[in-house]
């Protein structure tokens, strides 16, 4: 039996990276002088499956870049979602190549 020694996944850490650097331009787009409604636009679309998630979960979603604690919820949420869909798909491709090089039998 196999000792488990933690969630470890290349693809998932990948994609947290990913979805860090996005919510990092889009956070740099949305608070930077200047800066139009529209261009806050970037980072609720970035932030988007924490709104969804939000909306659902409690009703409503009062996302604004000048909410600290929201964006710094929104970025938790995103950067872990992110996590589980790369270390799903590290997954099953995984067990895709496993079963492809597994020794074909004679019939």
């Amino acid at each position: 039996m196999k000792s488990f020694s933690g969630a470890k996944s290349i693809l998932g850490l990948v994609a947290v990276l990913c979805a860090a650097v996005a919510f990092a331009v889009a956070y740099a787009i949305s608070v930077r002088p200047g800066a139009s409604w529209l261009d806050g636009q970037w980072l609720f679309a970035v932030a988007l499956p924490y709104n969804w998630t939000m909306l659902r979960v409690t009703g409503e979603s009062n996302f604004s870049p000048d909410a600290p604690g929201q964006i710094a919820a929104a970025l938790v949420f995103d950067c872990a979602l992110a996590y589980g869909a790369g270390a799903l798909v590290e997954a099953i491709l995984r067990g895709a190549w496993r079963l492809a090089r597994r020794p074909k039998s004679p019939a």
